[in-house]
């Protein structure tokens, strides 16, 4: 049986783990029991470690007595994209799987991911367009996506060798570098189920602040009713849920080179990005104007009473401030439906105390009723002295006997 085993794990197909990291030390302890607690054979996999931060993490990985780690050290930092493609260069796996340094993993991840690739042999590679994001700021958990069969989010990514004979990364890219590796997401694609994948946490070091998909509604990022213990479900992750949920932000605190500033391309990269997606709402708007007629000109009343036409800005500052309230709106609305989950919670567990104390009632009632039956009965029986042979002498001698006065009477 043990020579049998030994066969199926080397059939098992070779995994390296693929990760990047930047001044994360205080995330690098969890992320090592994620990896420790992956279901796949360990002797089936490696795990590629790229650091380009100025905290290294060596220490780290020295003290963590993890054999798979293949820990690489750069003195100047990377764009993300130059380091993905860095770190594809010193795999030797059939299949890469990635994990990022700062989220939560599920134990099936590496499974997980290569199942469904060996079950889509038409695939190259794998990830999930759903993805759920949770804030504890306001204790809610986000649903992104599904935004489409070939989409994905790259901590989500798992993919056969070969896709890298077809794309790599664009080494200018800090950020949003999946569309491109995918080749405007062409690339024959199967999608995980979300909850074997990923769970991301919002945090203030997050190198895209998370925060900023609740400032702009988005119909594609909405609240959701999942809890946290859908995905780490395990007794044995205790350790992981604590620091996400209680230690992570005092930790984060106190921890300087994680801060977002410490990444100045990232920065420049995230404000082009937003010019750009600036730019093209307004070319949208445009259009549309155009599209619709009349000169394709929003007219508004002035402080004159003159009408005059809307500048595209102005469209847009009014759009955005619409979103804006909605947002607010759908804040609201999320409060009001967890005080009223709260409200239905309560009715529920007083409803189960009262029925409870029906219970006790009727019983002390039933026990009552039979009580008074049995003295009845006892009244209407007649009185069955004891027998004489039960009493016993001591009992005779505790009987008080009157004393009688004798009188002598003469013979």
């Amino acid at each position: 049986m043990g020579k049998n085993n030994n066969k199926n794990k080397k059939r098992k197909p070779f995994v390296s783990i693929c990760t990047p990291t930047f001044n994360r030390r205080p995330f690098i302890s969890t992320m090592f029991q994620c990896f420790q607690n992956q279901t796949y054979p360990k002797d089936r996999m490696e795990w590629i470690i790229v650091d380009d931060g100025t905290d290294k993490i060596e220490d780290l990985v020295q003290s963590s007595n993890i054999p798979q780690i293949q820990y690489f050290k750069v003195d100047e930092k990377m764009t993300l994209g130059a380091k993905r493609n860095m770190i594809h260069s010193k795999t030797k796996g059939s299949i890469l799987v990635y994990m990022d340094d700062d989220d939560y993993y599920p134990p099936e991840r590496v499974q997980h991911a290569v199942e469904t690739l060996q079950k889509n042999p038409s695939a190259l590679c794998v990830g999930s367009s759903e993805i759920y994001v949770y804030f504890k700021h306001i204790s809610t958990m986000y649903k992104g996506g599904p935004y489409g069969p070939n989409h994905a989010t790259a901590g989500t990514f798992a993919f056969r060798r070969e896709l890298l004979d077809q794309t790599k990364f664009n080494e200018k890219a800090c950020l949003a570098e999946e569309k491109e590796f995918l080749k405007n997401y062409t690339i024959p694609f199967a999608q995980l189920d979300p909850l074997k994948t990923i769970l991301v946490f919002s945090h203030v070091q997050n190198t895209f602040d998370k925060k900023r998909l609740l400032e702009t509604p988005n119909p594609s990022f909405i609240p959701c009713d999942r809890k946290i213990e859908e995905f780490i479900k395990h007794d044995f992750e205790i350790n992981i849920k604590n620091y996400f949920m209680k230690n992570i932000d005092k930790e984060l605190e106190k921890y300087k080179p994680g801060n977002p500033k410490m990444k100045p391309d990232v920065i420049k990269q995230t404000e082009e990005l937003r010019v750009e997606r600036e730019k093209m709402k307004q070319d949208m708007i445009q259009k549309q104007m155009a599209q619709g007629g009349g000169g394709g000109q929003i007219m508004v009343q002035g402080p004159d009473g003159k009408q005059r036409p809307l500048s595209t800005q102005e469209i847009v500052q009014l759009l955005d401030k619409q979103n804006k309230e909605i947002q607010e709106r759908n804040q609201k609305l999320q409060m009001h439906d967890s005080m009223l989950q709260y409200s239905k919670n309560e009715i529920e567990q007083l409803k189960s105390q009262i029925e409870e104390l029906q219970e006790e009632i009727f019983e002390l009632k039933h026990v009552k009723k039979t009580q008074s039956t049995n003295t009845n009965t006892n009244a209407n029986e007649p009185f069955d002295p004891p027998d004489p042979e039960f009493l016993e002498m001591e009992d005779l001698e505790n009987i008080e006997v009157p004393v009688l006065n004798i009188i002598d009477v003469p013979s």
